[in-house]
Order: structure tokens, then C-alpha cells, then sequence
């Protein structure tokens, strides 16, 4: 891949002239570490990881998927504005590149679709863990973006990852004259991150170790709100009272952790108790889309630890078992 070494001041000239250009998102703090649309550069927040991932500018929280009025039914178009995502962690950029997976490759969603299609990954190479709560490293994490920016203390290096990147080098090609080596592999390792000992769960379904986590458990969801990777939703038909025949129907976040979610016609819930639920996220992060898709859907950013409210940590639970 090739590379580029910028000094700090061209680095954030650049992203100045990138937030000229197109709308730039990148971390801020405020009450909490989170991706905003940029005014100033000089609130750009690089210290720590941000509570939430990107993953709701891509996969919306609530989205219109269609408005009715009798039998007439009419469909948003989906628009995005062209964006710029710059401070983005490895776990982040491979949570987007498997919901790539999942909302262009195995169906095609064309709300997710045109949001991707008209963004730009700028990533930021983690040198240590940000969190203690961070595993990402014992996930197989791979190269996944625009371009990523390795912050060397004076100097930037930034690394060409796809013709996308490659467009914003020619088209700001003022900043971008020093040429520097390949980055290493051995220069890629995020050191502190890769906590998780035991990568095959397959056979520890039925553990009494999981009593651990599952005592604490509140099903409150936050780890799913949180998760980069969750791509669970529900589908509802809204009305107005004024008019009952007008209306619209939204795709909503839905979450596992919840009894509702596996509850069908006759009020049957398939995982009515909380064990079952707590053990689904799991596995589904760590085993079975593994099984389907030859990759973990987890990106190890340790984000459902630190949102959880009993801060149940699931690595070490696992890591214990005997």
C-alpha cells in the first residue's frame, strides 16, 4: 500500500480543506466521546475511543421506509450527503465492513447502500489500547478503509487503502508530496488488545461460568445500543389518529436482549429467559455468524463492557472457564 508522511499542521490543514468540501465527522467531547459533524477542526478528539461507533450514520436508529395514504404508497428516495469520517479505530472500520457484509452483500439495502456509497473512511491507528475493556487484537482484525492515519507524535503516516483514498490524495495533492515506507505488520500490532485467550466457544455453550455474567444481566440492551456490529431491527406501521388510512412504516433498532424480540403470534417467546439471551449475543458475535461467514462478527472494541451497567465483563468469564 502506499504511503505518505505529513507533518502535523499539513495533516489538520488537510482536514480543514476536507471540511470545506464535504460534510466531516469525526470524534468530539462532550458529555460523552462521540462522532459530530465537524464546525471547527480544533475540536477533533483523538484521546480515547468514542462511547458510540458511526454505525448509526450508516444503519439508522428509526428510518422511513415508506409513508401510505389509502392504497397510494410513496417511497423516500435515499439521499446522503457526501461525507468525510475521519478519527475511525480498526474495531470500527471492520464493524462497517461487516455490515457491508450483511446490508449490500447478502441483501441489498438501499438506505445503507447510498449512506456508504457517499462516504469517505479516514482511520485512526490505535498504537496502544484505548480501553482496558479493548480485544480486538485476538479477533483478526484486517485492513479495512480509505485511508489510515498512524500517529507518529510529530508526523502523521497515511496509507493509501482504496481508490477512494487514493481520489482524496490526487485531489488535495498539496499535502500529500513526502513519500515514506511500507508500514510493517509488526508496526500495525495494537498493543494491550488482545485479552480474549480461548477464540473457540463453540463447546462452552452449557459452562456454569456464564451464571456470572447472566446474574448480573439487567436485559436493559445496552450492549446491543452500543455494539458497532448489531445489525438487528424491527419493522412498524404508525398511523394518524386523525386519519387511521395515513401512516408510515419505520425500521427501528431492535435488540436480542429484550423478551420481545423472539416473541411471535400466540405470545411464544422463544428466549423468554435471560440466560438464553445473554448466551445468544454472545455467540452470535463470537460463534454463529463465524460459522456462516468464515469471520467473527465481534470487532473486540469492548464498548458492550464499558456501556453495561454492571460492567459485565464477558472476556474474562470466558478466559476463567475451565
Amino acid at each position: 500500500m502506499q504511503t505518505f508522511k505529513l507533518d502535523k499542521k499539513s495533516a489538520w490543514a488537510f482536514l480543514g480543506k476536507l471540511k470545506d468540501d464535504f460534510e466531516l465527522i469525526a470524534p468530539v467531547k462532550k458529555d460523552l466521546v462521540r462522532f459530530e459533524t465537524i464546525e471547527d477542526t480544533k475540536d477533533i478528539y483523538l484521546e480515547k475511543n468514542t462511547y458510540f461507533s458511526v454505525k448509526e450514520y450508516f444503519f439508522k436508529k428509526h428510518e422511513t421506509i415508506f409513508q401510505f395514504d389509502g392504497n397510494k404508497i410513496t417511497v423516500p428516495v435515499a439521499q446522503t450527503p457526501k461525507r468525510v469520517f475521519f478519527g475511525i479505530r480498526k474495531c470500527d472500520l471492520n464493524g462497517i465492513k461487516h455490515q457491508d457484509m450483511v446490508f449490500t452483500e447478502q441483501i441489498s439495502d438501499p438506505y445503507y447502500t447510498a449512506a456508504r456509497e457517499n462516504s469517505f473512511l479516514l482511520g485512526y491507528h490505535c498504537n496502544e489500547a484505548p480501553s482496558v475493556y479493548c480485544f480486538c487484537g485476538s479477533l483478526n482484525l484486517v485492513d479495512y478503509y480509505d485511508l489510515m492515519f498512524y500517529d507518529r507524535k510529530d508526523f502523521f503516516l497515511i496509507e493509501i487503502g482504496s481508490e477512494k483514498g487514493s481520489f482524496l490524495v490526487n485531489k488535495y495533492k498539496q499535502f500529500f508530496k513526502e513519500t515514506a515506507p511500507e508500514i510493517k505488520a509488526d508496526e500495525k500490532i495494537i498493543y494491550g488488545a488482545d485479552r480474549l485467550e480461548k477464540k473457540d466457544i463453540s463447546k462452552l455453550y452449557d459452562h456454569p461460568d456464564w451464571k456470572k455474567g447472566v446474574d448480573l444481566c439487567l436485559s436493559c440492551s445496552a450492549c446491543t445500543a452500543v455494539c458497532p456490529t448489531c445489525y438487528c431491527f424491527e419493522l412498524h406501521d404508525t398511523v394518524k389518529t386523525e386519519n387511521p388510512a395515513q401512516g408510515e412504516r419505520v425500521r427501528e433498532w431492535s435488540s436480542c436482549q429484550v423478551q420481545e424480540f423472539s416473541k411471535v403470534a400466540g405470545n411464544h417467546v422463544f428466549r423468554e429467559k435471560r440466560e438464553e439471551r445473554f448466551k445468544h449475543r454472545i455467540y452470535h458475535q463470537l460463534e454463529y455468524f463465524k460459522e456462516k461467514n468464515g469471520i467473527n462478527l465481534c470487532v473486540g472494541c469492548g464498548r458492550c463492557i464499558e456501556g453495561c451497567p454492571t460492567r459485565i465483563d464477558f472476556v474474562q468469564i470466558i478466559n476463567e472457564m475451565k
